[in-house]
């Protein structure tokens, strides 16, 4: 936000939203340590749970979305010149990637304390009581979470209007968001009510959309690294699309806004694949205290 830009560079203010959140949690989780408060202390511990994964998560973006960040810059250059004060594209060009990067390391370094916490609280209550306490709570938000699958899948499939970019990876998303938001509310139910049955076919549609899901996530980042090439072969065709439907986009310009929004449904796709991990862990474990 230094360069006036903050309405259109948001990673900075969603990692002080972050930042905050970390410091609550901090907090309380000093006040349940003091009082020994169990249901603090699990609090703390599922919070520390979903902040690591959305950081894993801004972390590797950071990382890996350079070159569309470089994209970006030369394709609105005219408008952020007027607020970058004495830097000229290139100097401006090192120093976005160099903080980008800073960000991330520095994101990857809270994931280190968060993991420390996670540890000493669970060696403090016992790593199967967190599980057995959060098992519900956990197919609660899968629900949530899977709606932003749905969402992420039509976003991702408006592209497939203008160009010959396949679609069905956002095809897939959308279908797997709507099974597995009906699958988060069985496995509350299943768990809530201790049923045996229930509990098994939760993990097996969970494992079968897990695996879908994980080949959905990588067909993105693939179609991601092929789009230069998929969109010069019809570039012709694509631009009087464009031109049909009153967008008049420079080819370098649409190019990234591709690469950006199929990177990030591959994204959005980890978290969910990692959230599935814990959900998968918490009815393993439930199933196993039936017998």
């Amino acid at each position: 936000m230094r360069f006036n830009l903050d309405t259109i560079f948001v990673a900075d203010r969603g990692l002080i939203v972050i930042g905050i959140i970390i410091l609550i949690n901090s907090i309380v989780c000093f006040i349940g340590l003091n009082t020994n408060n169990y249901l603090i202390l699990i609090m703390v511990f599922y919070n520390a749970v979903l902040t690591m994964i959305f950081l894993s998560i801004f972390a590797l973006a950071a990382l890996t979305l350079n070159d569309n960040l470089i994209d970006w810059i030369d394709n609105h250059w005219d408008v952020i010149r007027n607020n970058v004060f004495s830097f000229n594209m290139n100097k401006f060009k090192d120093h976005v990637t160099t903080e980008i990067n800073s960000l991330g390391i520095f994101s990857l370094t809270i994931n280190a304390t968060l993991i420390i916490s996670m540890v000493c609280i669970s060696n403090l209550i016992g790593f199967k009581n967190i599980i057995k306490s959060l098992s519900h709570l956990s197919n609660l938000i899968f629900s949530v979470l899977s709606s932003g699958l749905i969402l992420i899948g039509f976003y991702s499939q408006q592209h497939g209007y203008y160009t010959t970019i396949p679609t069905w990876s956002s095809n897939l998303l959308i279908v797997l968001g709507c099974i597995l938001f009906l699958v988060g509310i069985l496995g509350y139910y299943a768990e809530f009510n201790m049923k045996k049955k229930l509990i098994l076919w939760h993990i097996v549609i969970l494992i079968i959309c897990l695996i879908l899901l994980i080949i959905a996530c990588a067909s993105f980042f693939v179609i991601a690294s092929n789009v230069d090439e998929m969109v010069n072969e019809n570039w012709g065709e694509i631009h009087a699309m464009l031109m049909k439907y009153g967008f008049q986009v420079r080819k370098s310009f649409f190019i990234n806004q591709i690469e950006i929004n199929f990177k990030f449904a591959g994204f959005y796709s980890i978290v969910f694949i990692l959230f599935s991990f814990i959900c998968l862990a918490s009815s393993f474990y439930t199933r196993s205290l039936i017998y």
